[in-house]
């Protein structure tokens, strides 16, 4: 079993003071016969973590996916659908809704290719090839709650980074949002569907600064603007955006005149926010961020060398300083992933070459033991209709009724989303209660239009039930 150690020094816990948080539930999810460098994860929105991890085989570099729901582990699926294609480094997200989406490049072409899973229909869709020709380079993923999917990626040859965007189930044309000479970076989403995407472009002296754009739900990407106009060299960026939809950029700071390793860093992208330092200097790469629903931040980096890591560095200010970086050691890994979940569990997922050329494993640390929280519709749905003053001041009210699901747990939900559909189009929704409320009322002055009402359950992080209608 992989180890996971403190580096601080024993610490006088005081009564009435917030704990640090340390990982540990360690867990083997997968193995495979060949070598993995590359896996990363992601929490549901009922606390399952999903991973994809990339597979150096004797044939090619497949996508495997898996995920764990804290007693089992699924049977690892080849999303890439062949033993033979040569897939680089994945990305992978999921939606409030439970949409899993998994993206890795392909040289050959400079191509990016994306499969996304129906947690409706409870299968994998076809593989979908996006901007081909544009680059491969280390895509990420963020999902909006109505399924629209952003996938950010760079063409490293050409210094170039990109955002395509998938809405209604087509994907659009990709969206360059570098100017100058730009590689890596990601993408994220907060509640409010706002997209984010945050990259590094080479200025004066070959040192790189970040710069972001933001796309408002259904608009268009923003112009870049700069975050660090002082500091190091940034390297490998990363973004995340918190509970309360506000962006926050990581990445490691390289000091030009000592590059032996970097500092982590990370700055909140509204006005006057100032750069923190989350994990001293050292050796690491490839920095992740999330926030928890206490808008605590957790960050982790890899170990060790971009090509030679051995484990995870992770840190977290939920006591309102940085805590002491805690390591979770394993071998030969290059990157590790990072996710939190509704309640407040946060996790990584990190590969281990065995050093007996016999294969690779996945582990897992979390702060929580997985629990699956499942939600659940409301009952006793109910719809009275009257009509008002039909001639003179024409009015048609809907009163809705509903009753609490008692298999949910209370702590496990905050409301409930009532949806209207109006002449057989889609549901869209028209109101967020919280969950003492048990009823709803609309009043419409156009008669002609046929309506029909539908609610969910909605749990903390905005994750629904399945839809029941009136």
């Amino acid at each position: 079993m992989k180890r996971c150690i403190a580096l601080a020094a024993a610490v006088i816990l005081l009564a009435g003071f917030p704990f640090a948080q340390t990982l540990g539930n360690n867990k083997k999810i997968a193995h495979v016969t060949g070598g993995v460098r590359w896996s990363q994860c992601a929490f549901g929105p009922e606390g399952v973590l999903h991973v994809c991890f990339e597979e150096d085989s004797d044939r090619g570099h497949p996508i495997w996916y898996v995920n764990y729901d804290g007693t089992t582990a699924s049977t690892p699926f080849n999303v890439t659908g062949s033993l033979d294609i040569r897939g680089e480094r994945p990305g992978i997200a999921v939606s409030s809704h439970g949409v899993v989406a998994v993206a890795w490049g392909v040289d050959a072409g400079d191509s990016i290719f994306v499969r996304i899973y129906d947690p409706k229909t409870k299968a994998w869709g076809a593989i979908d090839s996006i901007a081909p020709g544009y680059g491969w380079g280390e895509p990420q993923l963020a999902i909006e709650s109505d399924g629209t999917v952003h996938c950010f990626f760079s063409n490293d040859d050409q210094g170039r980074t990109y955002c395509s965007t998938r809405t209604n189930g087509v994907w659009g044309s990709a969206v360059r949002l570098s100017s100058g000479y730009a590689k890596q970076g990601g993408v994220a989403v907060g509640p409010n569907n706002k997209a984010w995407a945050l990259w590094r472009e080479k200025g004066g002296g070959g040192v790189y600064k970040n710069y972001y754009a933001s796309r408002p739900h259904g608009g268009t990407w923003s112009g870049a603007d700069l975050v660090t106009s002082s500091g190091g060299s940034s390297s490998h960026p990363s973004i995340t955006v918190g509970p309360d939809s506000v962006a926050i950029g990581v990445w490691g700071d390289i000091d030009i005149n000592n590059e032996t390793g970097a500092e982590i860093r990370l700055i909140k992208l509204v006005s006057g926010a100032v750069r923190e330092i989350a994990i001293p200097f050292a050796m690491q790469h490839y920095p992740r961020a999330v926030v928890d629903p206490n808008l605590k931040i957790h960050v982790a980096a890899q170990i060790g060398g971009g090509d030679f890591g051995s484990g995870a560095v992770y840190a977290n200010n939920v006591t309102g300083s940085w805590s002491s970086p805690q390591q979770c050691l394993t071998s030969m890994d290059k990157v590790v992933g990072l996710s939190s979940d509704p309640y407040g569990n946060v996790g990584i997922c990190l590969s281990d070459m065995l050093t007996d050329g016999k294969g690779s494993d996945i582990y897992i640390w979390t702060t929580q033991a997985i629990i699956p929280r499942f939600i659940y519709p409301p009952q006793s749905v109910a719809a009275a209709i009257s009509l008002k003053n039909v001639r003179r001041s024409p009015g048609i009210t809907y009163n809705l009724t509903w009753t609490a699901n008692p298999a949910n747990t209370d702590a496990w939900i905050t409301g409930y989303n009532v949806y209207m559909q109006e002449n057989g189009g889609a549901y869209q929704l028209l109101l967020n209660v919280n969950k003492a409320t048990l009823n709803a009322t609309f009043t419409f002055s156009d008669l002609t239009k046929k309506r029909r009402f539908a609610i969910t359950t909605v749990n903390p992080a905005g994750g629904e039930s399945d839809l029941i209608e009136f």
